[in-house]
């Protein structure tokens, strides 16, 4: 198992799996971490199947799959997926997932850091983007 520090989640890395919980360093970092982590619970429990039916296959093929996430954004288990392949027709993919992801909130944050490869297919691992309220808001 392997440790990423992101600026508002901690990250650990299995052989199949991520594990992704908010940040406790500062006030700011955990409170985005808990809004990232329920953004991307909204995917795996939008319309509630999955919830109540964990076999049910996903439904959004260019998402990283979510196995389950908490109802409070503490944590997130999600598939992981390869982030370190770049193959010649990476930047081909990158620009066709961007394209297709420009109906949804995390839209800006589709680059380079946030995709891996699921096989050949690039998705979006990390599809937690929370850009509504200001830091100066919520305090430090």
């Amino acid at each position: 198992m392997d440790i990423c520090v992101g600026s508002r989640r901690i990250v650990f890395r299995t052989e199949r799996r991520v594990f992704k919980i908010p940040r406790f360093t500062r006030w700011v970092s955990f409170i985005r971490g808990i809004n990232e982590n329920l953004e991307e619970r909204y995917w795996f429990s939008a319309d509630g199947s999955r919830r109540r039916n964990p076999s049910q296959k996903w439904t959004v093929p260019q998402l990283a799959e979510i196995y389950w996430a908490d109802r409070f954004g503490l944590l997130v288990v999600m598939e992981r997926v390869d982030v370190a392949i770049r193959p010649a027709s990476f930047q081909e993919d990158l620009r066709r997932l961007q394209d297709w992801a420009k109906e949804f909130s995390f839209a800006q944050d589709v680059n380079e850091s946030n995709v891996g490869y699921r096989g050949t297919e690039l998705v979006i691992c990390d599809y937690g983007f929370f850009g509504g309220t200001r830091d100066c808001y919520i305090g430090t």
